[in-house]
């Protein structure tokens, strides 16, 4: 069964970079908030690894925890884990890049945001978390 809620990691397809994460974290971070960034359409399964790489980096970053079904996972892919798991170079210059990712999914021409908006019940949850994370990426939270 698929799952489906507004958190970042209530959409299935958040657990299809795992193996990527665990592989090289910066190289799929910088890609995914590169494409972005770049993307005059933002379609879905890069807007979906943006947030993913977004909260990752939030994570490492201010310490910020995810509702995920990947709790019991001791190694990097647990995103609440990651910042105590996490033992490569610093990542602190991609907080701008995510926080321009974020924006670019909640506001710019995203697939992502053009099926939120047709939630009427859930969008507002899904945008609020996005713009509480973008606000702690910036470092305004």
């Amino acid at each position: 069964m698929g799952a489906w809620d507004y958190g970042i990691f209530d959409d299935d397809t958040a657990y299809d970079f795992l193996d990527d994460i665990a592989e090289d974290p910066q190289g799929f971070l910088t890609a995914a908030f590169e494409r972005a960034g770049r993307a005059d359409y933002l379609e879905y399964d890069d807007g979906v690894a943006a947030l993913v790489a977004a909260a990752y980096l939030d994570n490492l970053l201010s310490g910020t925890s995810f509702r995920n079904d990947n709790e019991d996972l001791q190694d990097i892919t647990n995103v609440n884990r990651f910042r105590e798991r996490y033992a490569g170079p610093p990542l602190d210059h991609l907080a701008a890049p995510a926080a321009a990712a974020v924006r670019a999914v909640r506001t710019g021409d995203s697939e992502l945001q053009g099926l939120w908006e047709e939630n009427e019940e859930l969008y507002p949850l899904w945008v609020r978390q996005l713009e509480e994370m973008e606000a702690r990426l910036d470092g305004g939270e």
